[in-house]
C-alpha cells in the first residue's frame, strides 16, 4: 500500500514538473481561421468591437491588453508580457509571454486573443483559442498586415481570471491521501 501510495504520489509530482512549455503560433490566414475559430471585421471603433465580442460571448471580459505605444492594463497586467516586433511603432508580428508569479492566467472555458490594426482590411482578428491554449503557452503572432499596417494593440478576453495554486493543491491532495492512510490503518487493528 505505502509502495502503491509513493508512486502515485511521486508520478503525480513527475507529470507536473515535467509539463513542457509550449508555443502556439499564430497568423492572420484562412488556415488559422479554420483551426483557431478566427471571427473578422471592419470596425475600428474599440467599443464597436466590444460590442460584437459581447453579443458572441456573452460572459467575456478583457483580461489583458498591451498597446504597441502603450502600457499594459487589465486584471491580469501583471501576468503577461507582449513584445512587438519588427518595428517599434508598425509592428506585425508580436509574442505573448506568460511570466506570472502566482500563476495567474486567462480562464479558458472561453479563451479569446484580439489582435487589432484599424487602419487596413480586415481591421482586427479575433481567434477562440478555447480548446488549444492553457492560458500559459506563449502565443507567437506573426505576419499581420504585412507591408500595408501594423499590429496596434492585442487583447486577451477570458470568463475571468484563474489563480492556480499548485503548491497548496498537491499539499492538499498529499494531506488527503495521508487521512485515507490513517483511516485504513485504523479501520484494520
Amino acid at each position: 500500500m505505502k509502495k502503491c501510495l509513493f508512486a502515485m504520489l511521486a508520478g503525480l509530482g513527475v507529470s507536473v514538473l515535467a509539463a513542457p512549455a509550449q508555443a502556439l503560433t499564430i497568423t492572420p490566414t484562412p488556415t488559422d481561421c479554420t483551426l483557431y475559430s478566427c471571427v473578422t471585421g471592419p470596425e475600428t471603433a474599440e467599443s464597436d468591437i466590444r460590442d460584437i465580442i459581447e453579443s458572441l460571448y456573452p460572459d467575456i471580459n478583457e483580461l489583458y491588453k498591451q498597446n504597441v505605444l502603450g502600457g499594459e492594463e487589465g486584471d491580469l497586467a501583471d501576468s503577461y508580457t507582449t513584445t512587438f516586433t519588427n518595428s517599434s511603432s508598425d509592428p506585425e508580428d508580436a509574442d505573448i509571454v506568460y511570466d506570472g508569479d502566482e500563476a495567474e492566467t486567462a480562464s479558458c472555458p472561453t479563451c479569446l486573443l484580439l489582435v487589432k490594426d484599424g487602419n487596413h482590411q480586415p481591421a482586427w482578428y479575433l481567434f477562440d483559442l478555447s480548446s488549444i491554449w492553457d492560458g500559459m503557452e506563449t502565443i507567437n503572432l506573426r505576419g499581420f498586415w504585412p507591408d500595408q499596417g501594423a499590429i496596434s494593440h492585442v487583447s486577451l478576453y477570458g470568463n475571468d481570471s484563474t489563480t492556480v495554486a499548485e503548491p497548496q493543491v498537491l499539499a492538499l491532495l498529499g494531506m488527503g491521501l495521508t487521512a485515507l492512510v490513517v483511516v485504513r490503518r485504523k479501520a484494520r487493528k
